[in-house]
């Protein structure tokens, strides 16, 4: 009953949206904030004791202002584009499942098995592809399909986490990018020419750094019995990313005729796509079990999330006009003008050492992009969102609570800082390096 209640919040936004008017905007906060307090319960400690305060705050913040019912609305249903995408995008995944996708991958990893630097190419490869669909549910899926090849932990920690941190840095279906391009109002094809180059820069330089790290290691290639890539495998490995690239066309194309929100977009192809693709294979029976297996198994696991999200979100819109958050907005102003190169360092050690403790990269988001004035800072909107996913992408890595670092860290039984710090801190320390380099060059 709370799966069908959350993903009918998720719809009447999209038909607000559409179809804006005041009587649906109080009827979305009054489910967003039913939400809210049926998920509290169910989340974990600290983002449960954070979002409270932040709900308290925006509700205290609010009335100080001297707003009223509108606004308090406004402010709880703000994130709620994110929080419909972060929901619906999972629906992705079904007619991968359907069309034995998975199946293929699976036969392409074996065959490389023999070499552990193509297999750590040929699995951040994947990652890079199926993350921005998967989400966090492509490591779990890759996992399954690689558990019985024995593989060393580090080695898996690694190439996980390489490949899904860089689909954190481009996708526009990734919640990270999202929220970033909603609140400072960029475009997403103004936004991949920079997300993608150094998603891909990153990619390549983890595989280097792979390869140099496996020779001292002296890592060996083991004996296995390979399964032989059929033409269907070939065909299916071929149209995949193919698949991928045109669902991305599709939405970018759509912003740029349309205008639409990019999160609105993603969301009604999440609803289109495996109702498309159901009635062209016609395999109803094995579509309602994928639909019945989100609706009990996706969904109701989502509560740090929805309580995350709104919280920050009415958190985020009521510091607006207030004497602290303009004072963020100065700050940041003045820390830019002094250097560039402080401002994006400040961006990162402030997104880490937050996310180490315990509070989401959204709290700190929410906060810093709709305070911040890319103009006063002396920068363009798309290099500020570029700092901002660095030091993102980073603190997902390097946070033993982050859910990226504790998924992996669970399905490897490895602790978190092993995960993160241990196996991937030089990476991170690397390529944040490369990256700040370079926006700090072409801001």
């Amino acid at each position: 009953m709370r799966s069908y209640f959350i993903l009918l919040m998720c719809l009447l936004f999209l038909i607000q949206y559409f179809v804006p008017s005041d009587w649906l905007l109080f009827l979305l906060a009054v489910f967003a904030a039913v939400a809210f307090f049926g998920s509290i319960t169910l989340a974990r400690t600290t983002p449960r004791i954070f979002s409270l305060i932040m709900f308290a705050a925006g509700i205290v913040l609010t009335w100080l202002k001297g707003e009223g019912l509108e606004a308090a609305a406004q402010g709880i249903t703000s994130n709620l584009p994110l929080l419909t995408l972060i929901v619906l995008v999972p629906l992705l995944s079904i007619p991968f499942k359907m069309g034995g996708f998975f199946d293929s991958i699976l036969v392409y990893l074996r065959r490389l098995h023999n070499s552990p630097i193509k297999l750590f190419t040929g699995i951040t490869s994947v990652l890079f592809f199926l993350g921005p669909i998967l989400n966090l549910g492509s490591i779990r899926v890759i996992h399954d399909l690689i558990k019985d090849l024995r593989l060393k932990a580090t080695f898996l920690s690694k190439a996980y986490l390489v490949g899904f941190s860089t689909t954190i840095l481009w996708s526009p279906y990734y919640a990270a990018v999202g929220i970033t391009l909603l609140y400072l109002q960029v475009s997403v094809v103004d936004y991949m020419s920079y997300g993608i180059g150094l998603a891909v820069l990153f990619l390549l330089v983890g595989i280097v750094m792979f390869g140099i790290w496996s020779k001292k290691q002296q890592l060996e290639a083991e004996d296995y019995q390979v399964e032989e890539v059929t033409a269907v495998h070939r065909q299916k490995l071929k149209a995949l990313p193919f698949i991928i690239l045109t669902l991305m066309a599709v939405t970018i194309t759509a912003e740029y005729i349309t205008n639409w929100s990019m999160l609105v977009l993603v969301s009604l192809l999440s609803l289109l796509f495996p109702a498309v693709w159901m009635l062209y294979s016609r395999q109803w029976g094995p579509f309602k079990h994928h639909l019945v297996e989100y609706k009990d198994k996706a969904v109701p696991i989502m509560n740090n999330e929805i309580i995350m999200y709104i919280s920050a979100g009415f958190f985020g819109q009521s510091l607006r006009g207030t004497t602290f958050g303009e004072g963020i907005n100065v700050f940041m102003a003045n820390v830019a003008q002094t250097s560039f190169l402080l401002f994006a360092l400040f961006i990162l050690v402030t997104m880490v050492c937050v996310t180490f403790v315990g509070i989401h990269q959204v709290v700190v988001v929410t906060v810093l992009a709709t305070q911040m004035d890319p103009v006063m800072i002396g920068t363009s909107k798309e290099i500020l969102a570029m700092v901002i996913m660095l030091a993102w992408s980073a603190s997902s890595i390097l946070s033993p609570v982050n859910p990226i670092n504790l998924l992996v860290s669970t399905l490897l039984k490895k602790s978190s800082l092993e995960v993160g710090l241990r196996d991937n801190g030089l990476y991170v320390l690397v390529v944040c390096a490369i990256g700040i380099a370079i926006l700090n060059f072409v801001h």
